[in-house]
């Protein structure tokens, strides 16, 4: 059995290598057209990747709620047991899309702002 230590660096490790992975991702993403539904993968990927639940109900310890929403849909009784995983996911990924609306509407605003016009200049020959 590990130790509550144990754990814990094994969920440092994880969010590490999670960071990296979505760094590639990131350095990847020109790949798919659209920078909106672009932006909204890597929300999701990000989401998917880094949402923690308990591992058990009564657990004390995190794991990636992807693996336990797998976990758990292969090994129980109950029908839908991978909504355990799913539910915190998914409201994360529209927590995070509701931030992503808003920083779109204000970055847009912002940049309207700079929008400086330029004046006519006559060249004179």
């Amino acid at each position: 059995m590990y130790s509550a230590e144990n754990y814990y660096w094994g969920l440092i490790g994880y969010y590490l290598g999670s960071v990296i992975l979505i760094l590639f991702i990131c350095r990847f993403r020109k790949i798919v057209p659209g920078r909106h539904f672009r932006n909204l993968l890597v929300l999701f990927i990000a989401a998917v990747i880094l949402v923690p639940i308990y591992a058990y109900p009564d657990s004390s310890f995190l794991a990636p709620a992807w693996f336990v929403s797998i976990f758990e849909s292969m090994t129980a009784e109950v029908e839908q047991a991978y909504m355990r995983g799913v539910k915190p996911i998914l409201i994360c990924y529209v927590v995070a899309v509701c931030f992503y609306v808003i920083w779109a509407i204000f970055d847009y605003r912002r940049n309207q702002t700079r929008v400086v016009e330029k004046p006519a200049t006559t060249t004179s020959k």
